[in-house]
């Protein structure tokens, strides 16, 4: 993996800027790519409760606003969620998730697979 200096320094200045809950949905959708989630999966496979609406009343909308995430609204309560691939840094985050992050990858791929259901 080749990687330029000043894109990783742009990338590490960006997720030290954003709280952890950005930086919860944008290390899943990396991780993921190019899959996207509904709001309840991302909820839970980022610890948050489905209930709470947490993610929905910034995270999410603030992280669309930055072009770091594209959401499309399927029904009035039903999201598609996934990591802007065409966004310089977040090709970046891509691709070191999937050259570093096989193993966190794995569990999530499973975890949508499954639905989030416990074996």
């Amino acid at each position: 993996m080749n990687i330029d200096a000043s894109d990783a320094y742009n990338l590490l200045l960006t997720f030290h800027s954003y709280n952890t809950a950005k930086r919860k949905v944008l290390l899943t959708l990396a991780h993921i790519y190019p899959k996207s989630v509904s709001g309840t999966q991302l909820a839970k496979m980022t610890g948050y409760s489905t209930k709470a609406n947490v993610l929905y009343r910034g995270p999410i909308e603030e992280l669309e606003n930055d072009e770091l995430i594209l959401v499309d609204r399927l029904t009035p309560k039903l999201y598609s969620i996934r990591i802007n691939h065409e966004h310089q840094l977040m090709q970046l985050f891509i691709t070191l998730c999937r050259e570093a992050g096989e193993e966190i990858r794995t569990q999530f791929l499973e975890f949508i697979n499954t639905r989030g259901e416990k074996k």
